[in-house]
């Protein structure tokens, strides 16, 4: 017989089969079943105070969850909703990456830390809670329709894959980074005030109608870009400021503070004059050449 509580964590990711399996009502630290493909039958704690890992399972089907976790579970494994009754309160990072539809999926009113929700192609039926606490990563998702995003994101907003941003609502705060960067065109984009990280629109090929937020707190990606004629910058931009698809500089006005450095590596060096261009105060340097990882090959562009 399982004692009532367990001190500390208990790792058990040895385990592949659940034959035999007696767990305590309480964990107070960790509880690792990360071997397991099947809980059915398992009587899992009521409480656990750290981490829940059940990435192995493949299925939900007879598996009743801890009424609360009190930081993350990771069920990144689970490929369908069928049968998944999750906690009504996740205190850190939820994991759902393997899930493909959110057919039948009901998620927490609250999560504390992180939802993963990056397996998603589509937004049909998919209800998220009103507040996450830290990052929302919704990369596999190619169009918002259907889409109601929480009201605020502490953390990140992964959004890459969209290619439109057609029916897409951003939340009014983004705790720290926002990214867009499958979006080639601004059409029915309507960017928060304000970014407290980074801002990646690298796949934009137009600024026309692009209207940025007044601050940027981290880097802002725009290297797509080969002319700046009609864009508005930041006036404030915390890290890098990444423009290194510009051939010319006619029209550009830099932000009046940038925190890092400008990458303009497709821009011949006679053309810009910092008097003339901006911006007022810069921490870092204007970079022109595209720098190698020491194989030859270029970097990530900025």
């Amino acid at each position: 017989m399982a004692s009532i509580v367990h001190e500390g964590d208990l790792d058990l990711s040895h385990l592949t089969l659940p034959a035999g399996l007696e767990l305590p009502e309480h964990v107070g630290g960790c509880l690792d079943l990360s071997g397991l493909t099947s809980a059915e039958g398992v009587k899992l704690p009521e409480h656990v105070d750290g981490d829940l890992s059940l990435g192995g399972l493949i299925s939900a089907e007879g598996v009743k969850l801890p009424e609360d976790v009190g930081w993350s579970l990771n069920l990144s494994g689970l490929t369908t909703a069928e049968g998944l009754k999750l906690p009504e309160h996740v205190g850190g990072w939820l994991g759902l990456s393997g899930l493909t539809s959110a057919e039948g999926l009901k998620l927490p009113e609250d999560v504390g830390g992180s939802l993963d929700l990056s397996g998603l192609t589509s937004a049909e039926g998919l209800k998220l809670p009103e507040h996450i606490g830290r990052n929302l990563d919704l990369r596999g998702l190619t169009t918002a329709e259907g889409l109601k995003l929480p009201k605020g994101v502490g953390g990140d907003l992964y959004l890459r894959g969209l290619a439109t941003a057609r029916g897409l609502k951003l939340p009014e705060d983004v705790g720290w980074s926002l990214d867009l960067r499958g979006l080639t065109t601004v059409e029915g984009l309507k960017l928060p005030k304000g970014v407290g990280g980074d801002l990646t629109l690298s796949g934009l090929i137009s600024s026309e109608g692009l209207k940025l937020p007044e601050h940027v707190g981290g880097n802002l990606y725009l290297s797509g870009l080969t002319s700046a004629e009609g864009l508005k910058m930041p006036e404030h931009v915390g890290g890098w400021l990444g423009l290194s698809g510009l051939t010319t500089a006619e029209g550009l006005r830099m932000p009046l503070h940038v925190g890092g450095d400008i990458y303009l590596w497709s821009l011949d060096e006679n053309e810009y004059d910092q008097e003339v261009h901006g911006p007022r105060e810069l921490n870092g340097r204007v970079r022109f050449h595209e720098p190698s990882d020491g194989g030859g090959r270029p970097r990530r562009r900025h």
